[in-house]
């Protein structure tokens, strides 16, 4: 057991395997794998097995607690059954999460459990994971983090926080899930020393830096106020709306639900969705007020920065530029930001 300390506690770099070790006896762990170099999060049995150097996974996390595809309940109108299908869930942690999508999952648990009815399936998952983040040392080239209210130290959504300080962590509970994850801990650490947080600061700020803030997001916001703005038909001049952005986002949280039928009996199935798809506002009747990629391509837009700011009150893009490396055309949704602010 670990005892909480209120600078933290640090951990030798060499006692890491200890550590993973010793959680395995409580929780499954997942985190960025070896096996496709840090590309996506896999189960972990050995500390070997952890990328811990990684830059940012392909896909994000949401997807342990929003599936890409679920069986929502199965039924048999011949026999007049239905049943629901649960989760199975048992305690997990997500371990070595990248700041980004310790955010983007707190955004994520406003869409599915702050208004009732909340979404049992995502409730369920979310209750049994606890999060350990691992701050940004090395920013990649396409993060714009600082812009859209993160930073390569954000806490939000996170249990435990984790800095890597040359050849040791620096570790820090945030929540009553990171307390208990202490607790299960049987390995040897040390309180944290004032010179371990100045060390710690250095390193933030340093990262801090390596990320060019490049635009005052206010101003990119308040011309959205213009649902007609000239500039939404220049910016969809290049999109193929093929989804990837929407698909890679930690944030998109958009769906379709369908029954798969054979006979009498079938199963209703949740699939992620994408506004970037013209069939995701078919009306029944044959009519769609989103017919062309500029309505899709402004509905994007406006949902993570204006929509989802005067519902949830938040931002909904973490600038982890997952969007920006994978587009197959090269949009870049720092340019279109800047495009927008500075359009006259």
């Amino acid at each position: 057991m670990v005892k909480r300390e209120r600078l933290g506690v640090i951990l030798s770099e060499s006692r890491l395997p200890e550590l993973i070790a010793s959680l395995t006896e409580t929780y499954r762990i997942f985190g960025p794998s070896k096996k496709d170099d840090g590309e996506s999060f896999a189960a972990i049995h050995k500390s070997e097995e952890l990328a811990l150097d990684y830059g940012n996974t392909k896909m994000s996390p949401k997807g342990f607690f929003f599936p890409q595809t679920e069986s929502l309940m199965w039924y048999d109108s011949a026999d007049k059954k239905a049943k629901q299908d649960k989760p199975e869930v048992q305690p997990t942690l997500l371990f070595g999460l990248r700041p980004c999508d310790a955010l983007a999952i707190s955004y994520l648990d406003k869409v599915f459990l702050s208004n009732e009815p909340q979404d049992p399936y995502y409730r369920q998952r979310r209750e049994a994971t606890k999060i350990v983040c691992l701050a940004c040392n090395s920013p990649s080239p396409t993060c714009f983090c600082t812009t859209v209210g993160c930073g390569p130290d954000s806490e939000k959504g996170a249990d435990i926080m984790m800095y890597k300080l040359n050849d040791r962590y620096l570790m820090k509970a945030l929540t009553p899930g990171g307390e208990e994850i202490f607790t299960n801990i049987d390995v040897e650490t040390e309180p944290a020393t004032s010179q371990d947080i100045v060390e710690k600061d250095d390193l933030v700020n340093k990262a801090c830096q390596m990320v060019k803030r490049f635009v005052d997001i206010d101003e990119f916001k308040e011309k959205l106020n213009n649902f007609q703005g000239p500039w939404w038909e220049k910016l969809a001049q290049k999109c193929l709306g093929c989804g990837i952005c929407t698909y890679f986002c930690p944030t998109c949280h958009c769906f379709d639900v369908t029954d798969e039928v054979v006979k009498q009996s079938g199963r209703r199935v949740r699939t992620w969705d994408s506004c970037m798809y013209p069939l995701f506002t078919l009306h029944a009747s044959g009519h769609n007020p989103r017919p062309g990629i500029k309505e899709r391509m402004r509905q994007r837009i406006m949902h993570k920065f204006n929509y989802a700011v005067e519902y949830y009150g938040e931002t909904f893009c973490v600038g982890c530029g997952r969007c920006i490396i994978h587009c197959p055309v090269n949009i870049d949704i720092r340019q279109i930001i800047m495009d927008i602010a500075e359009e006259r």
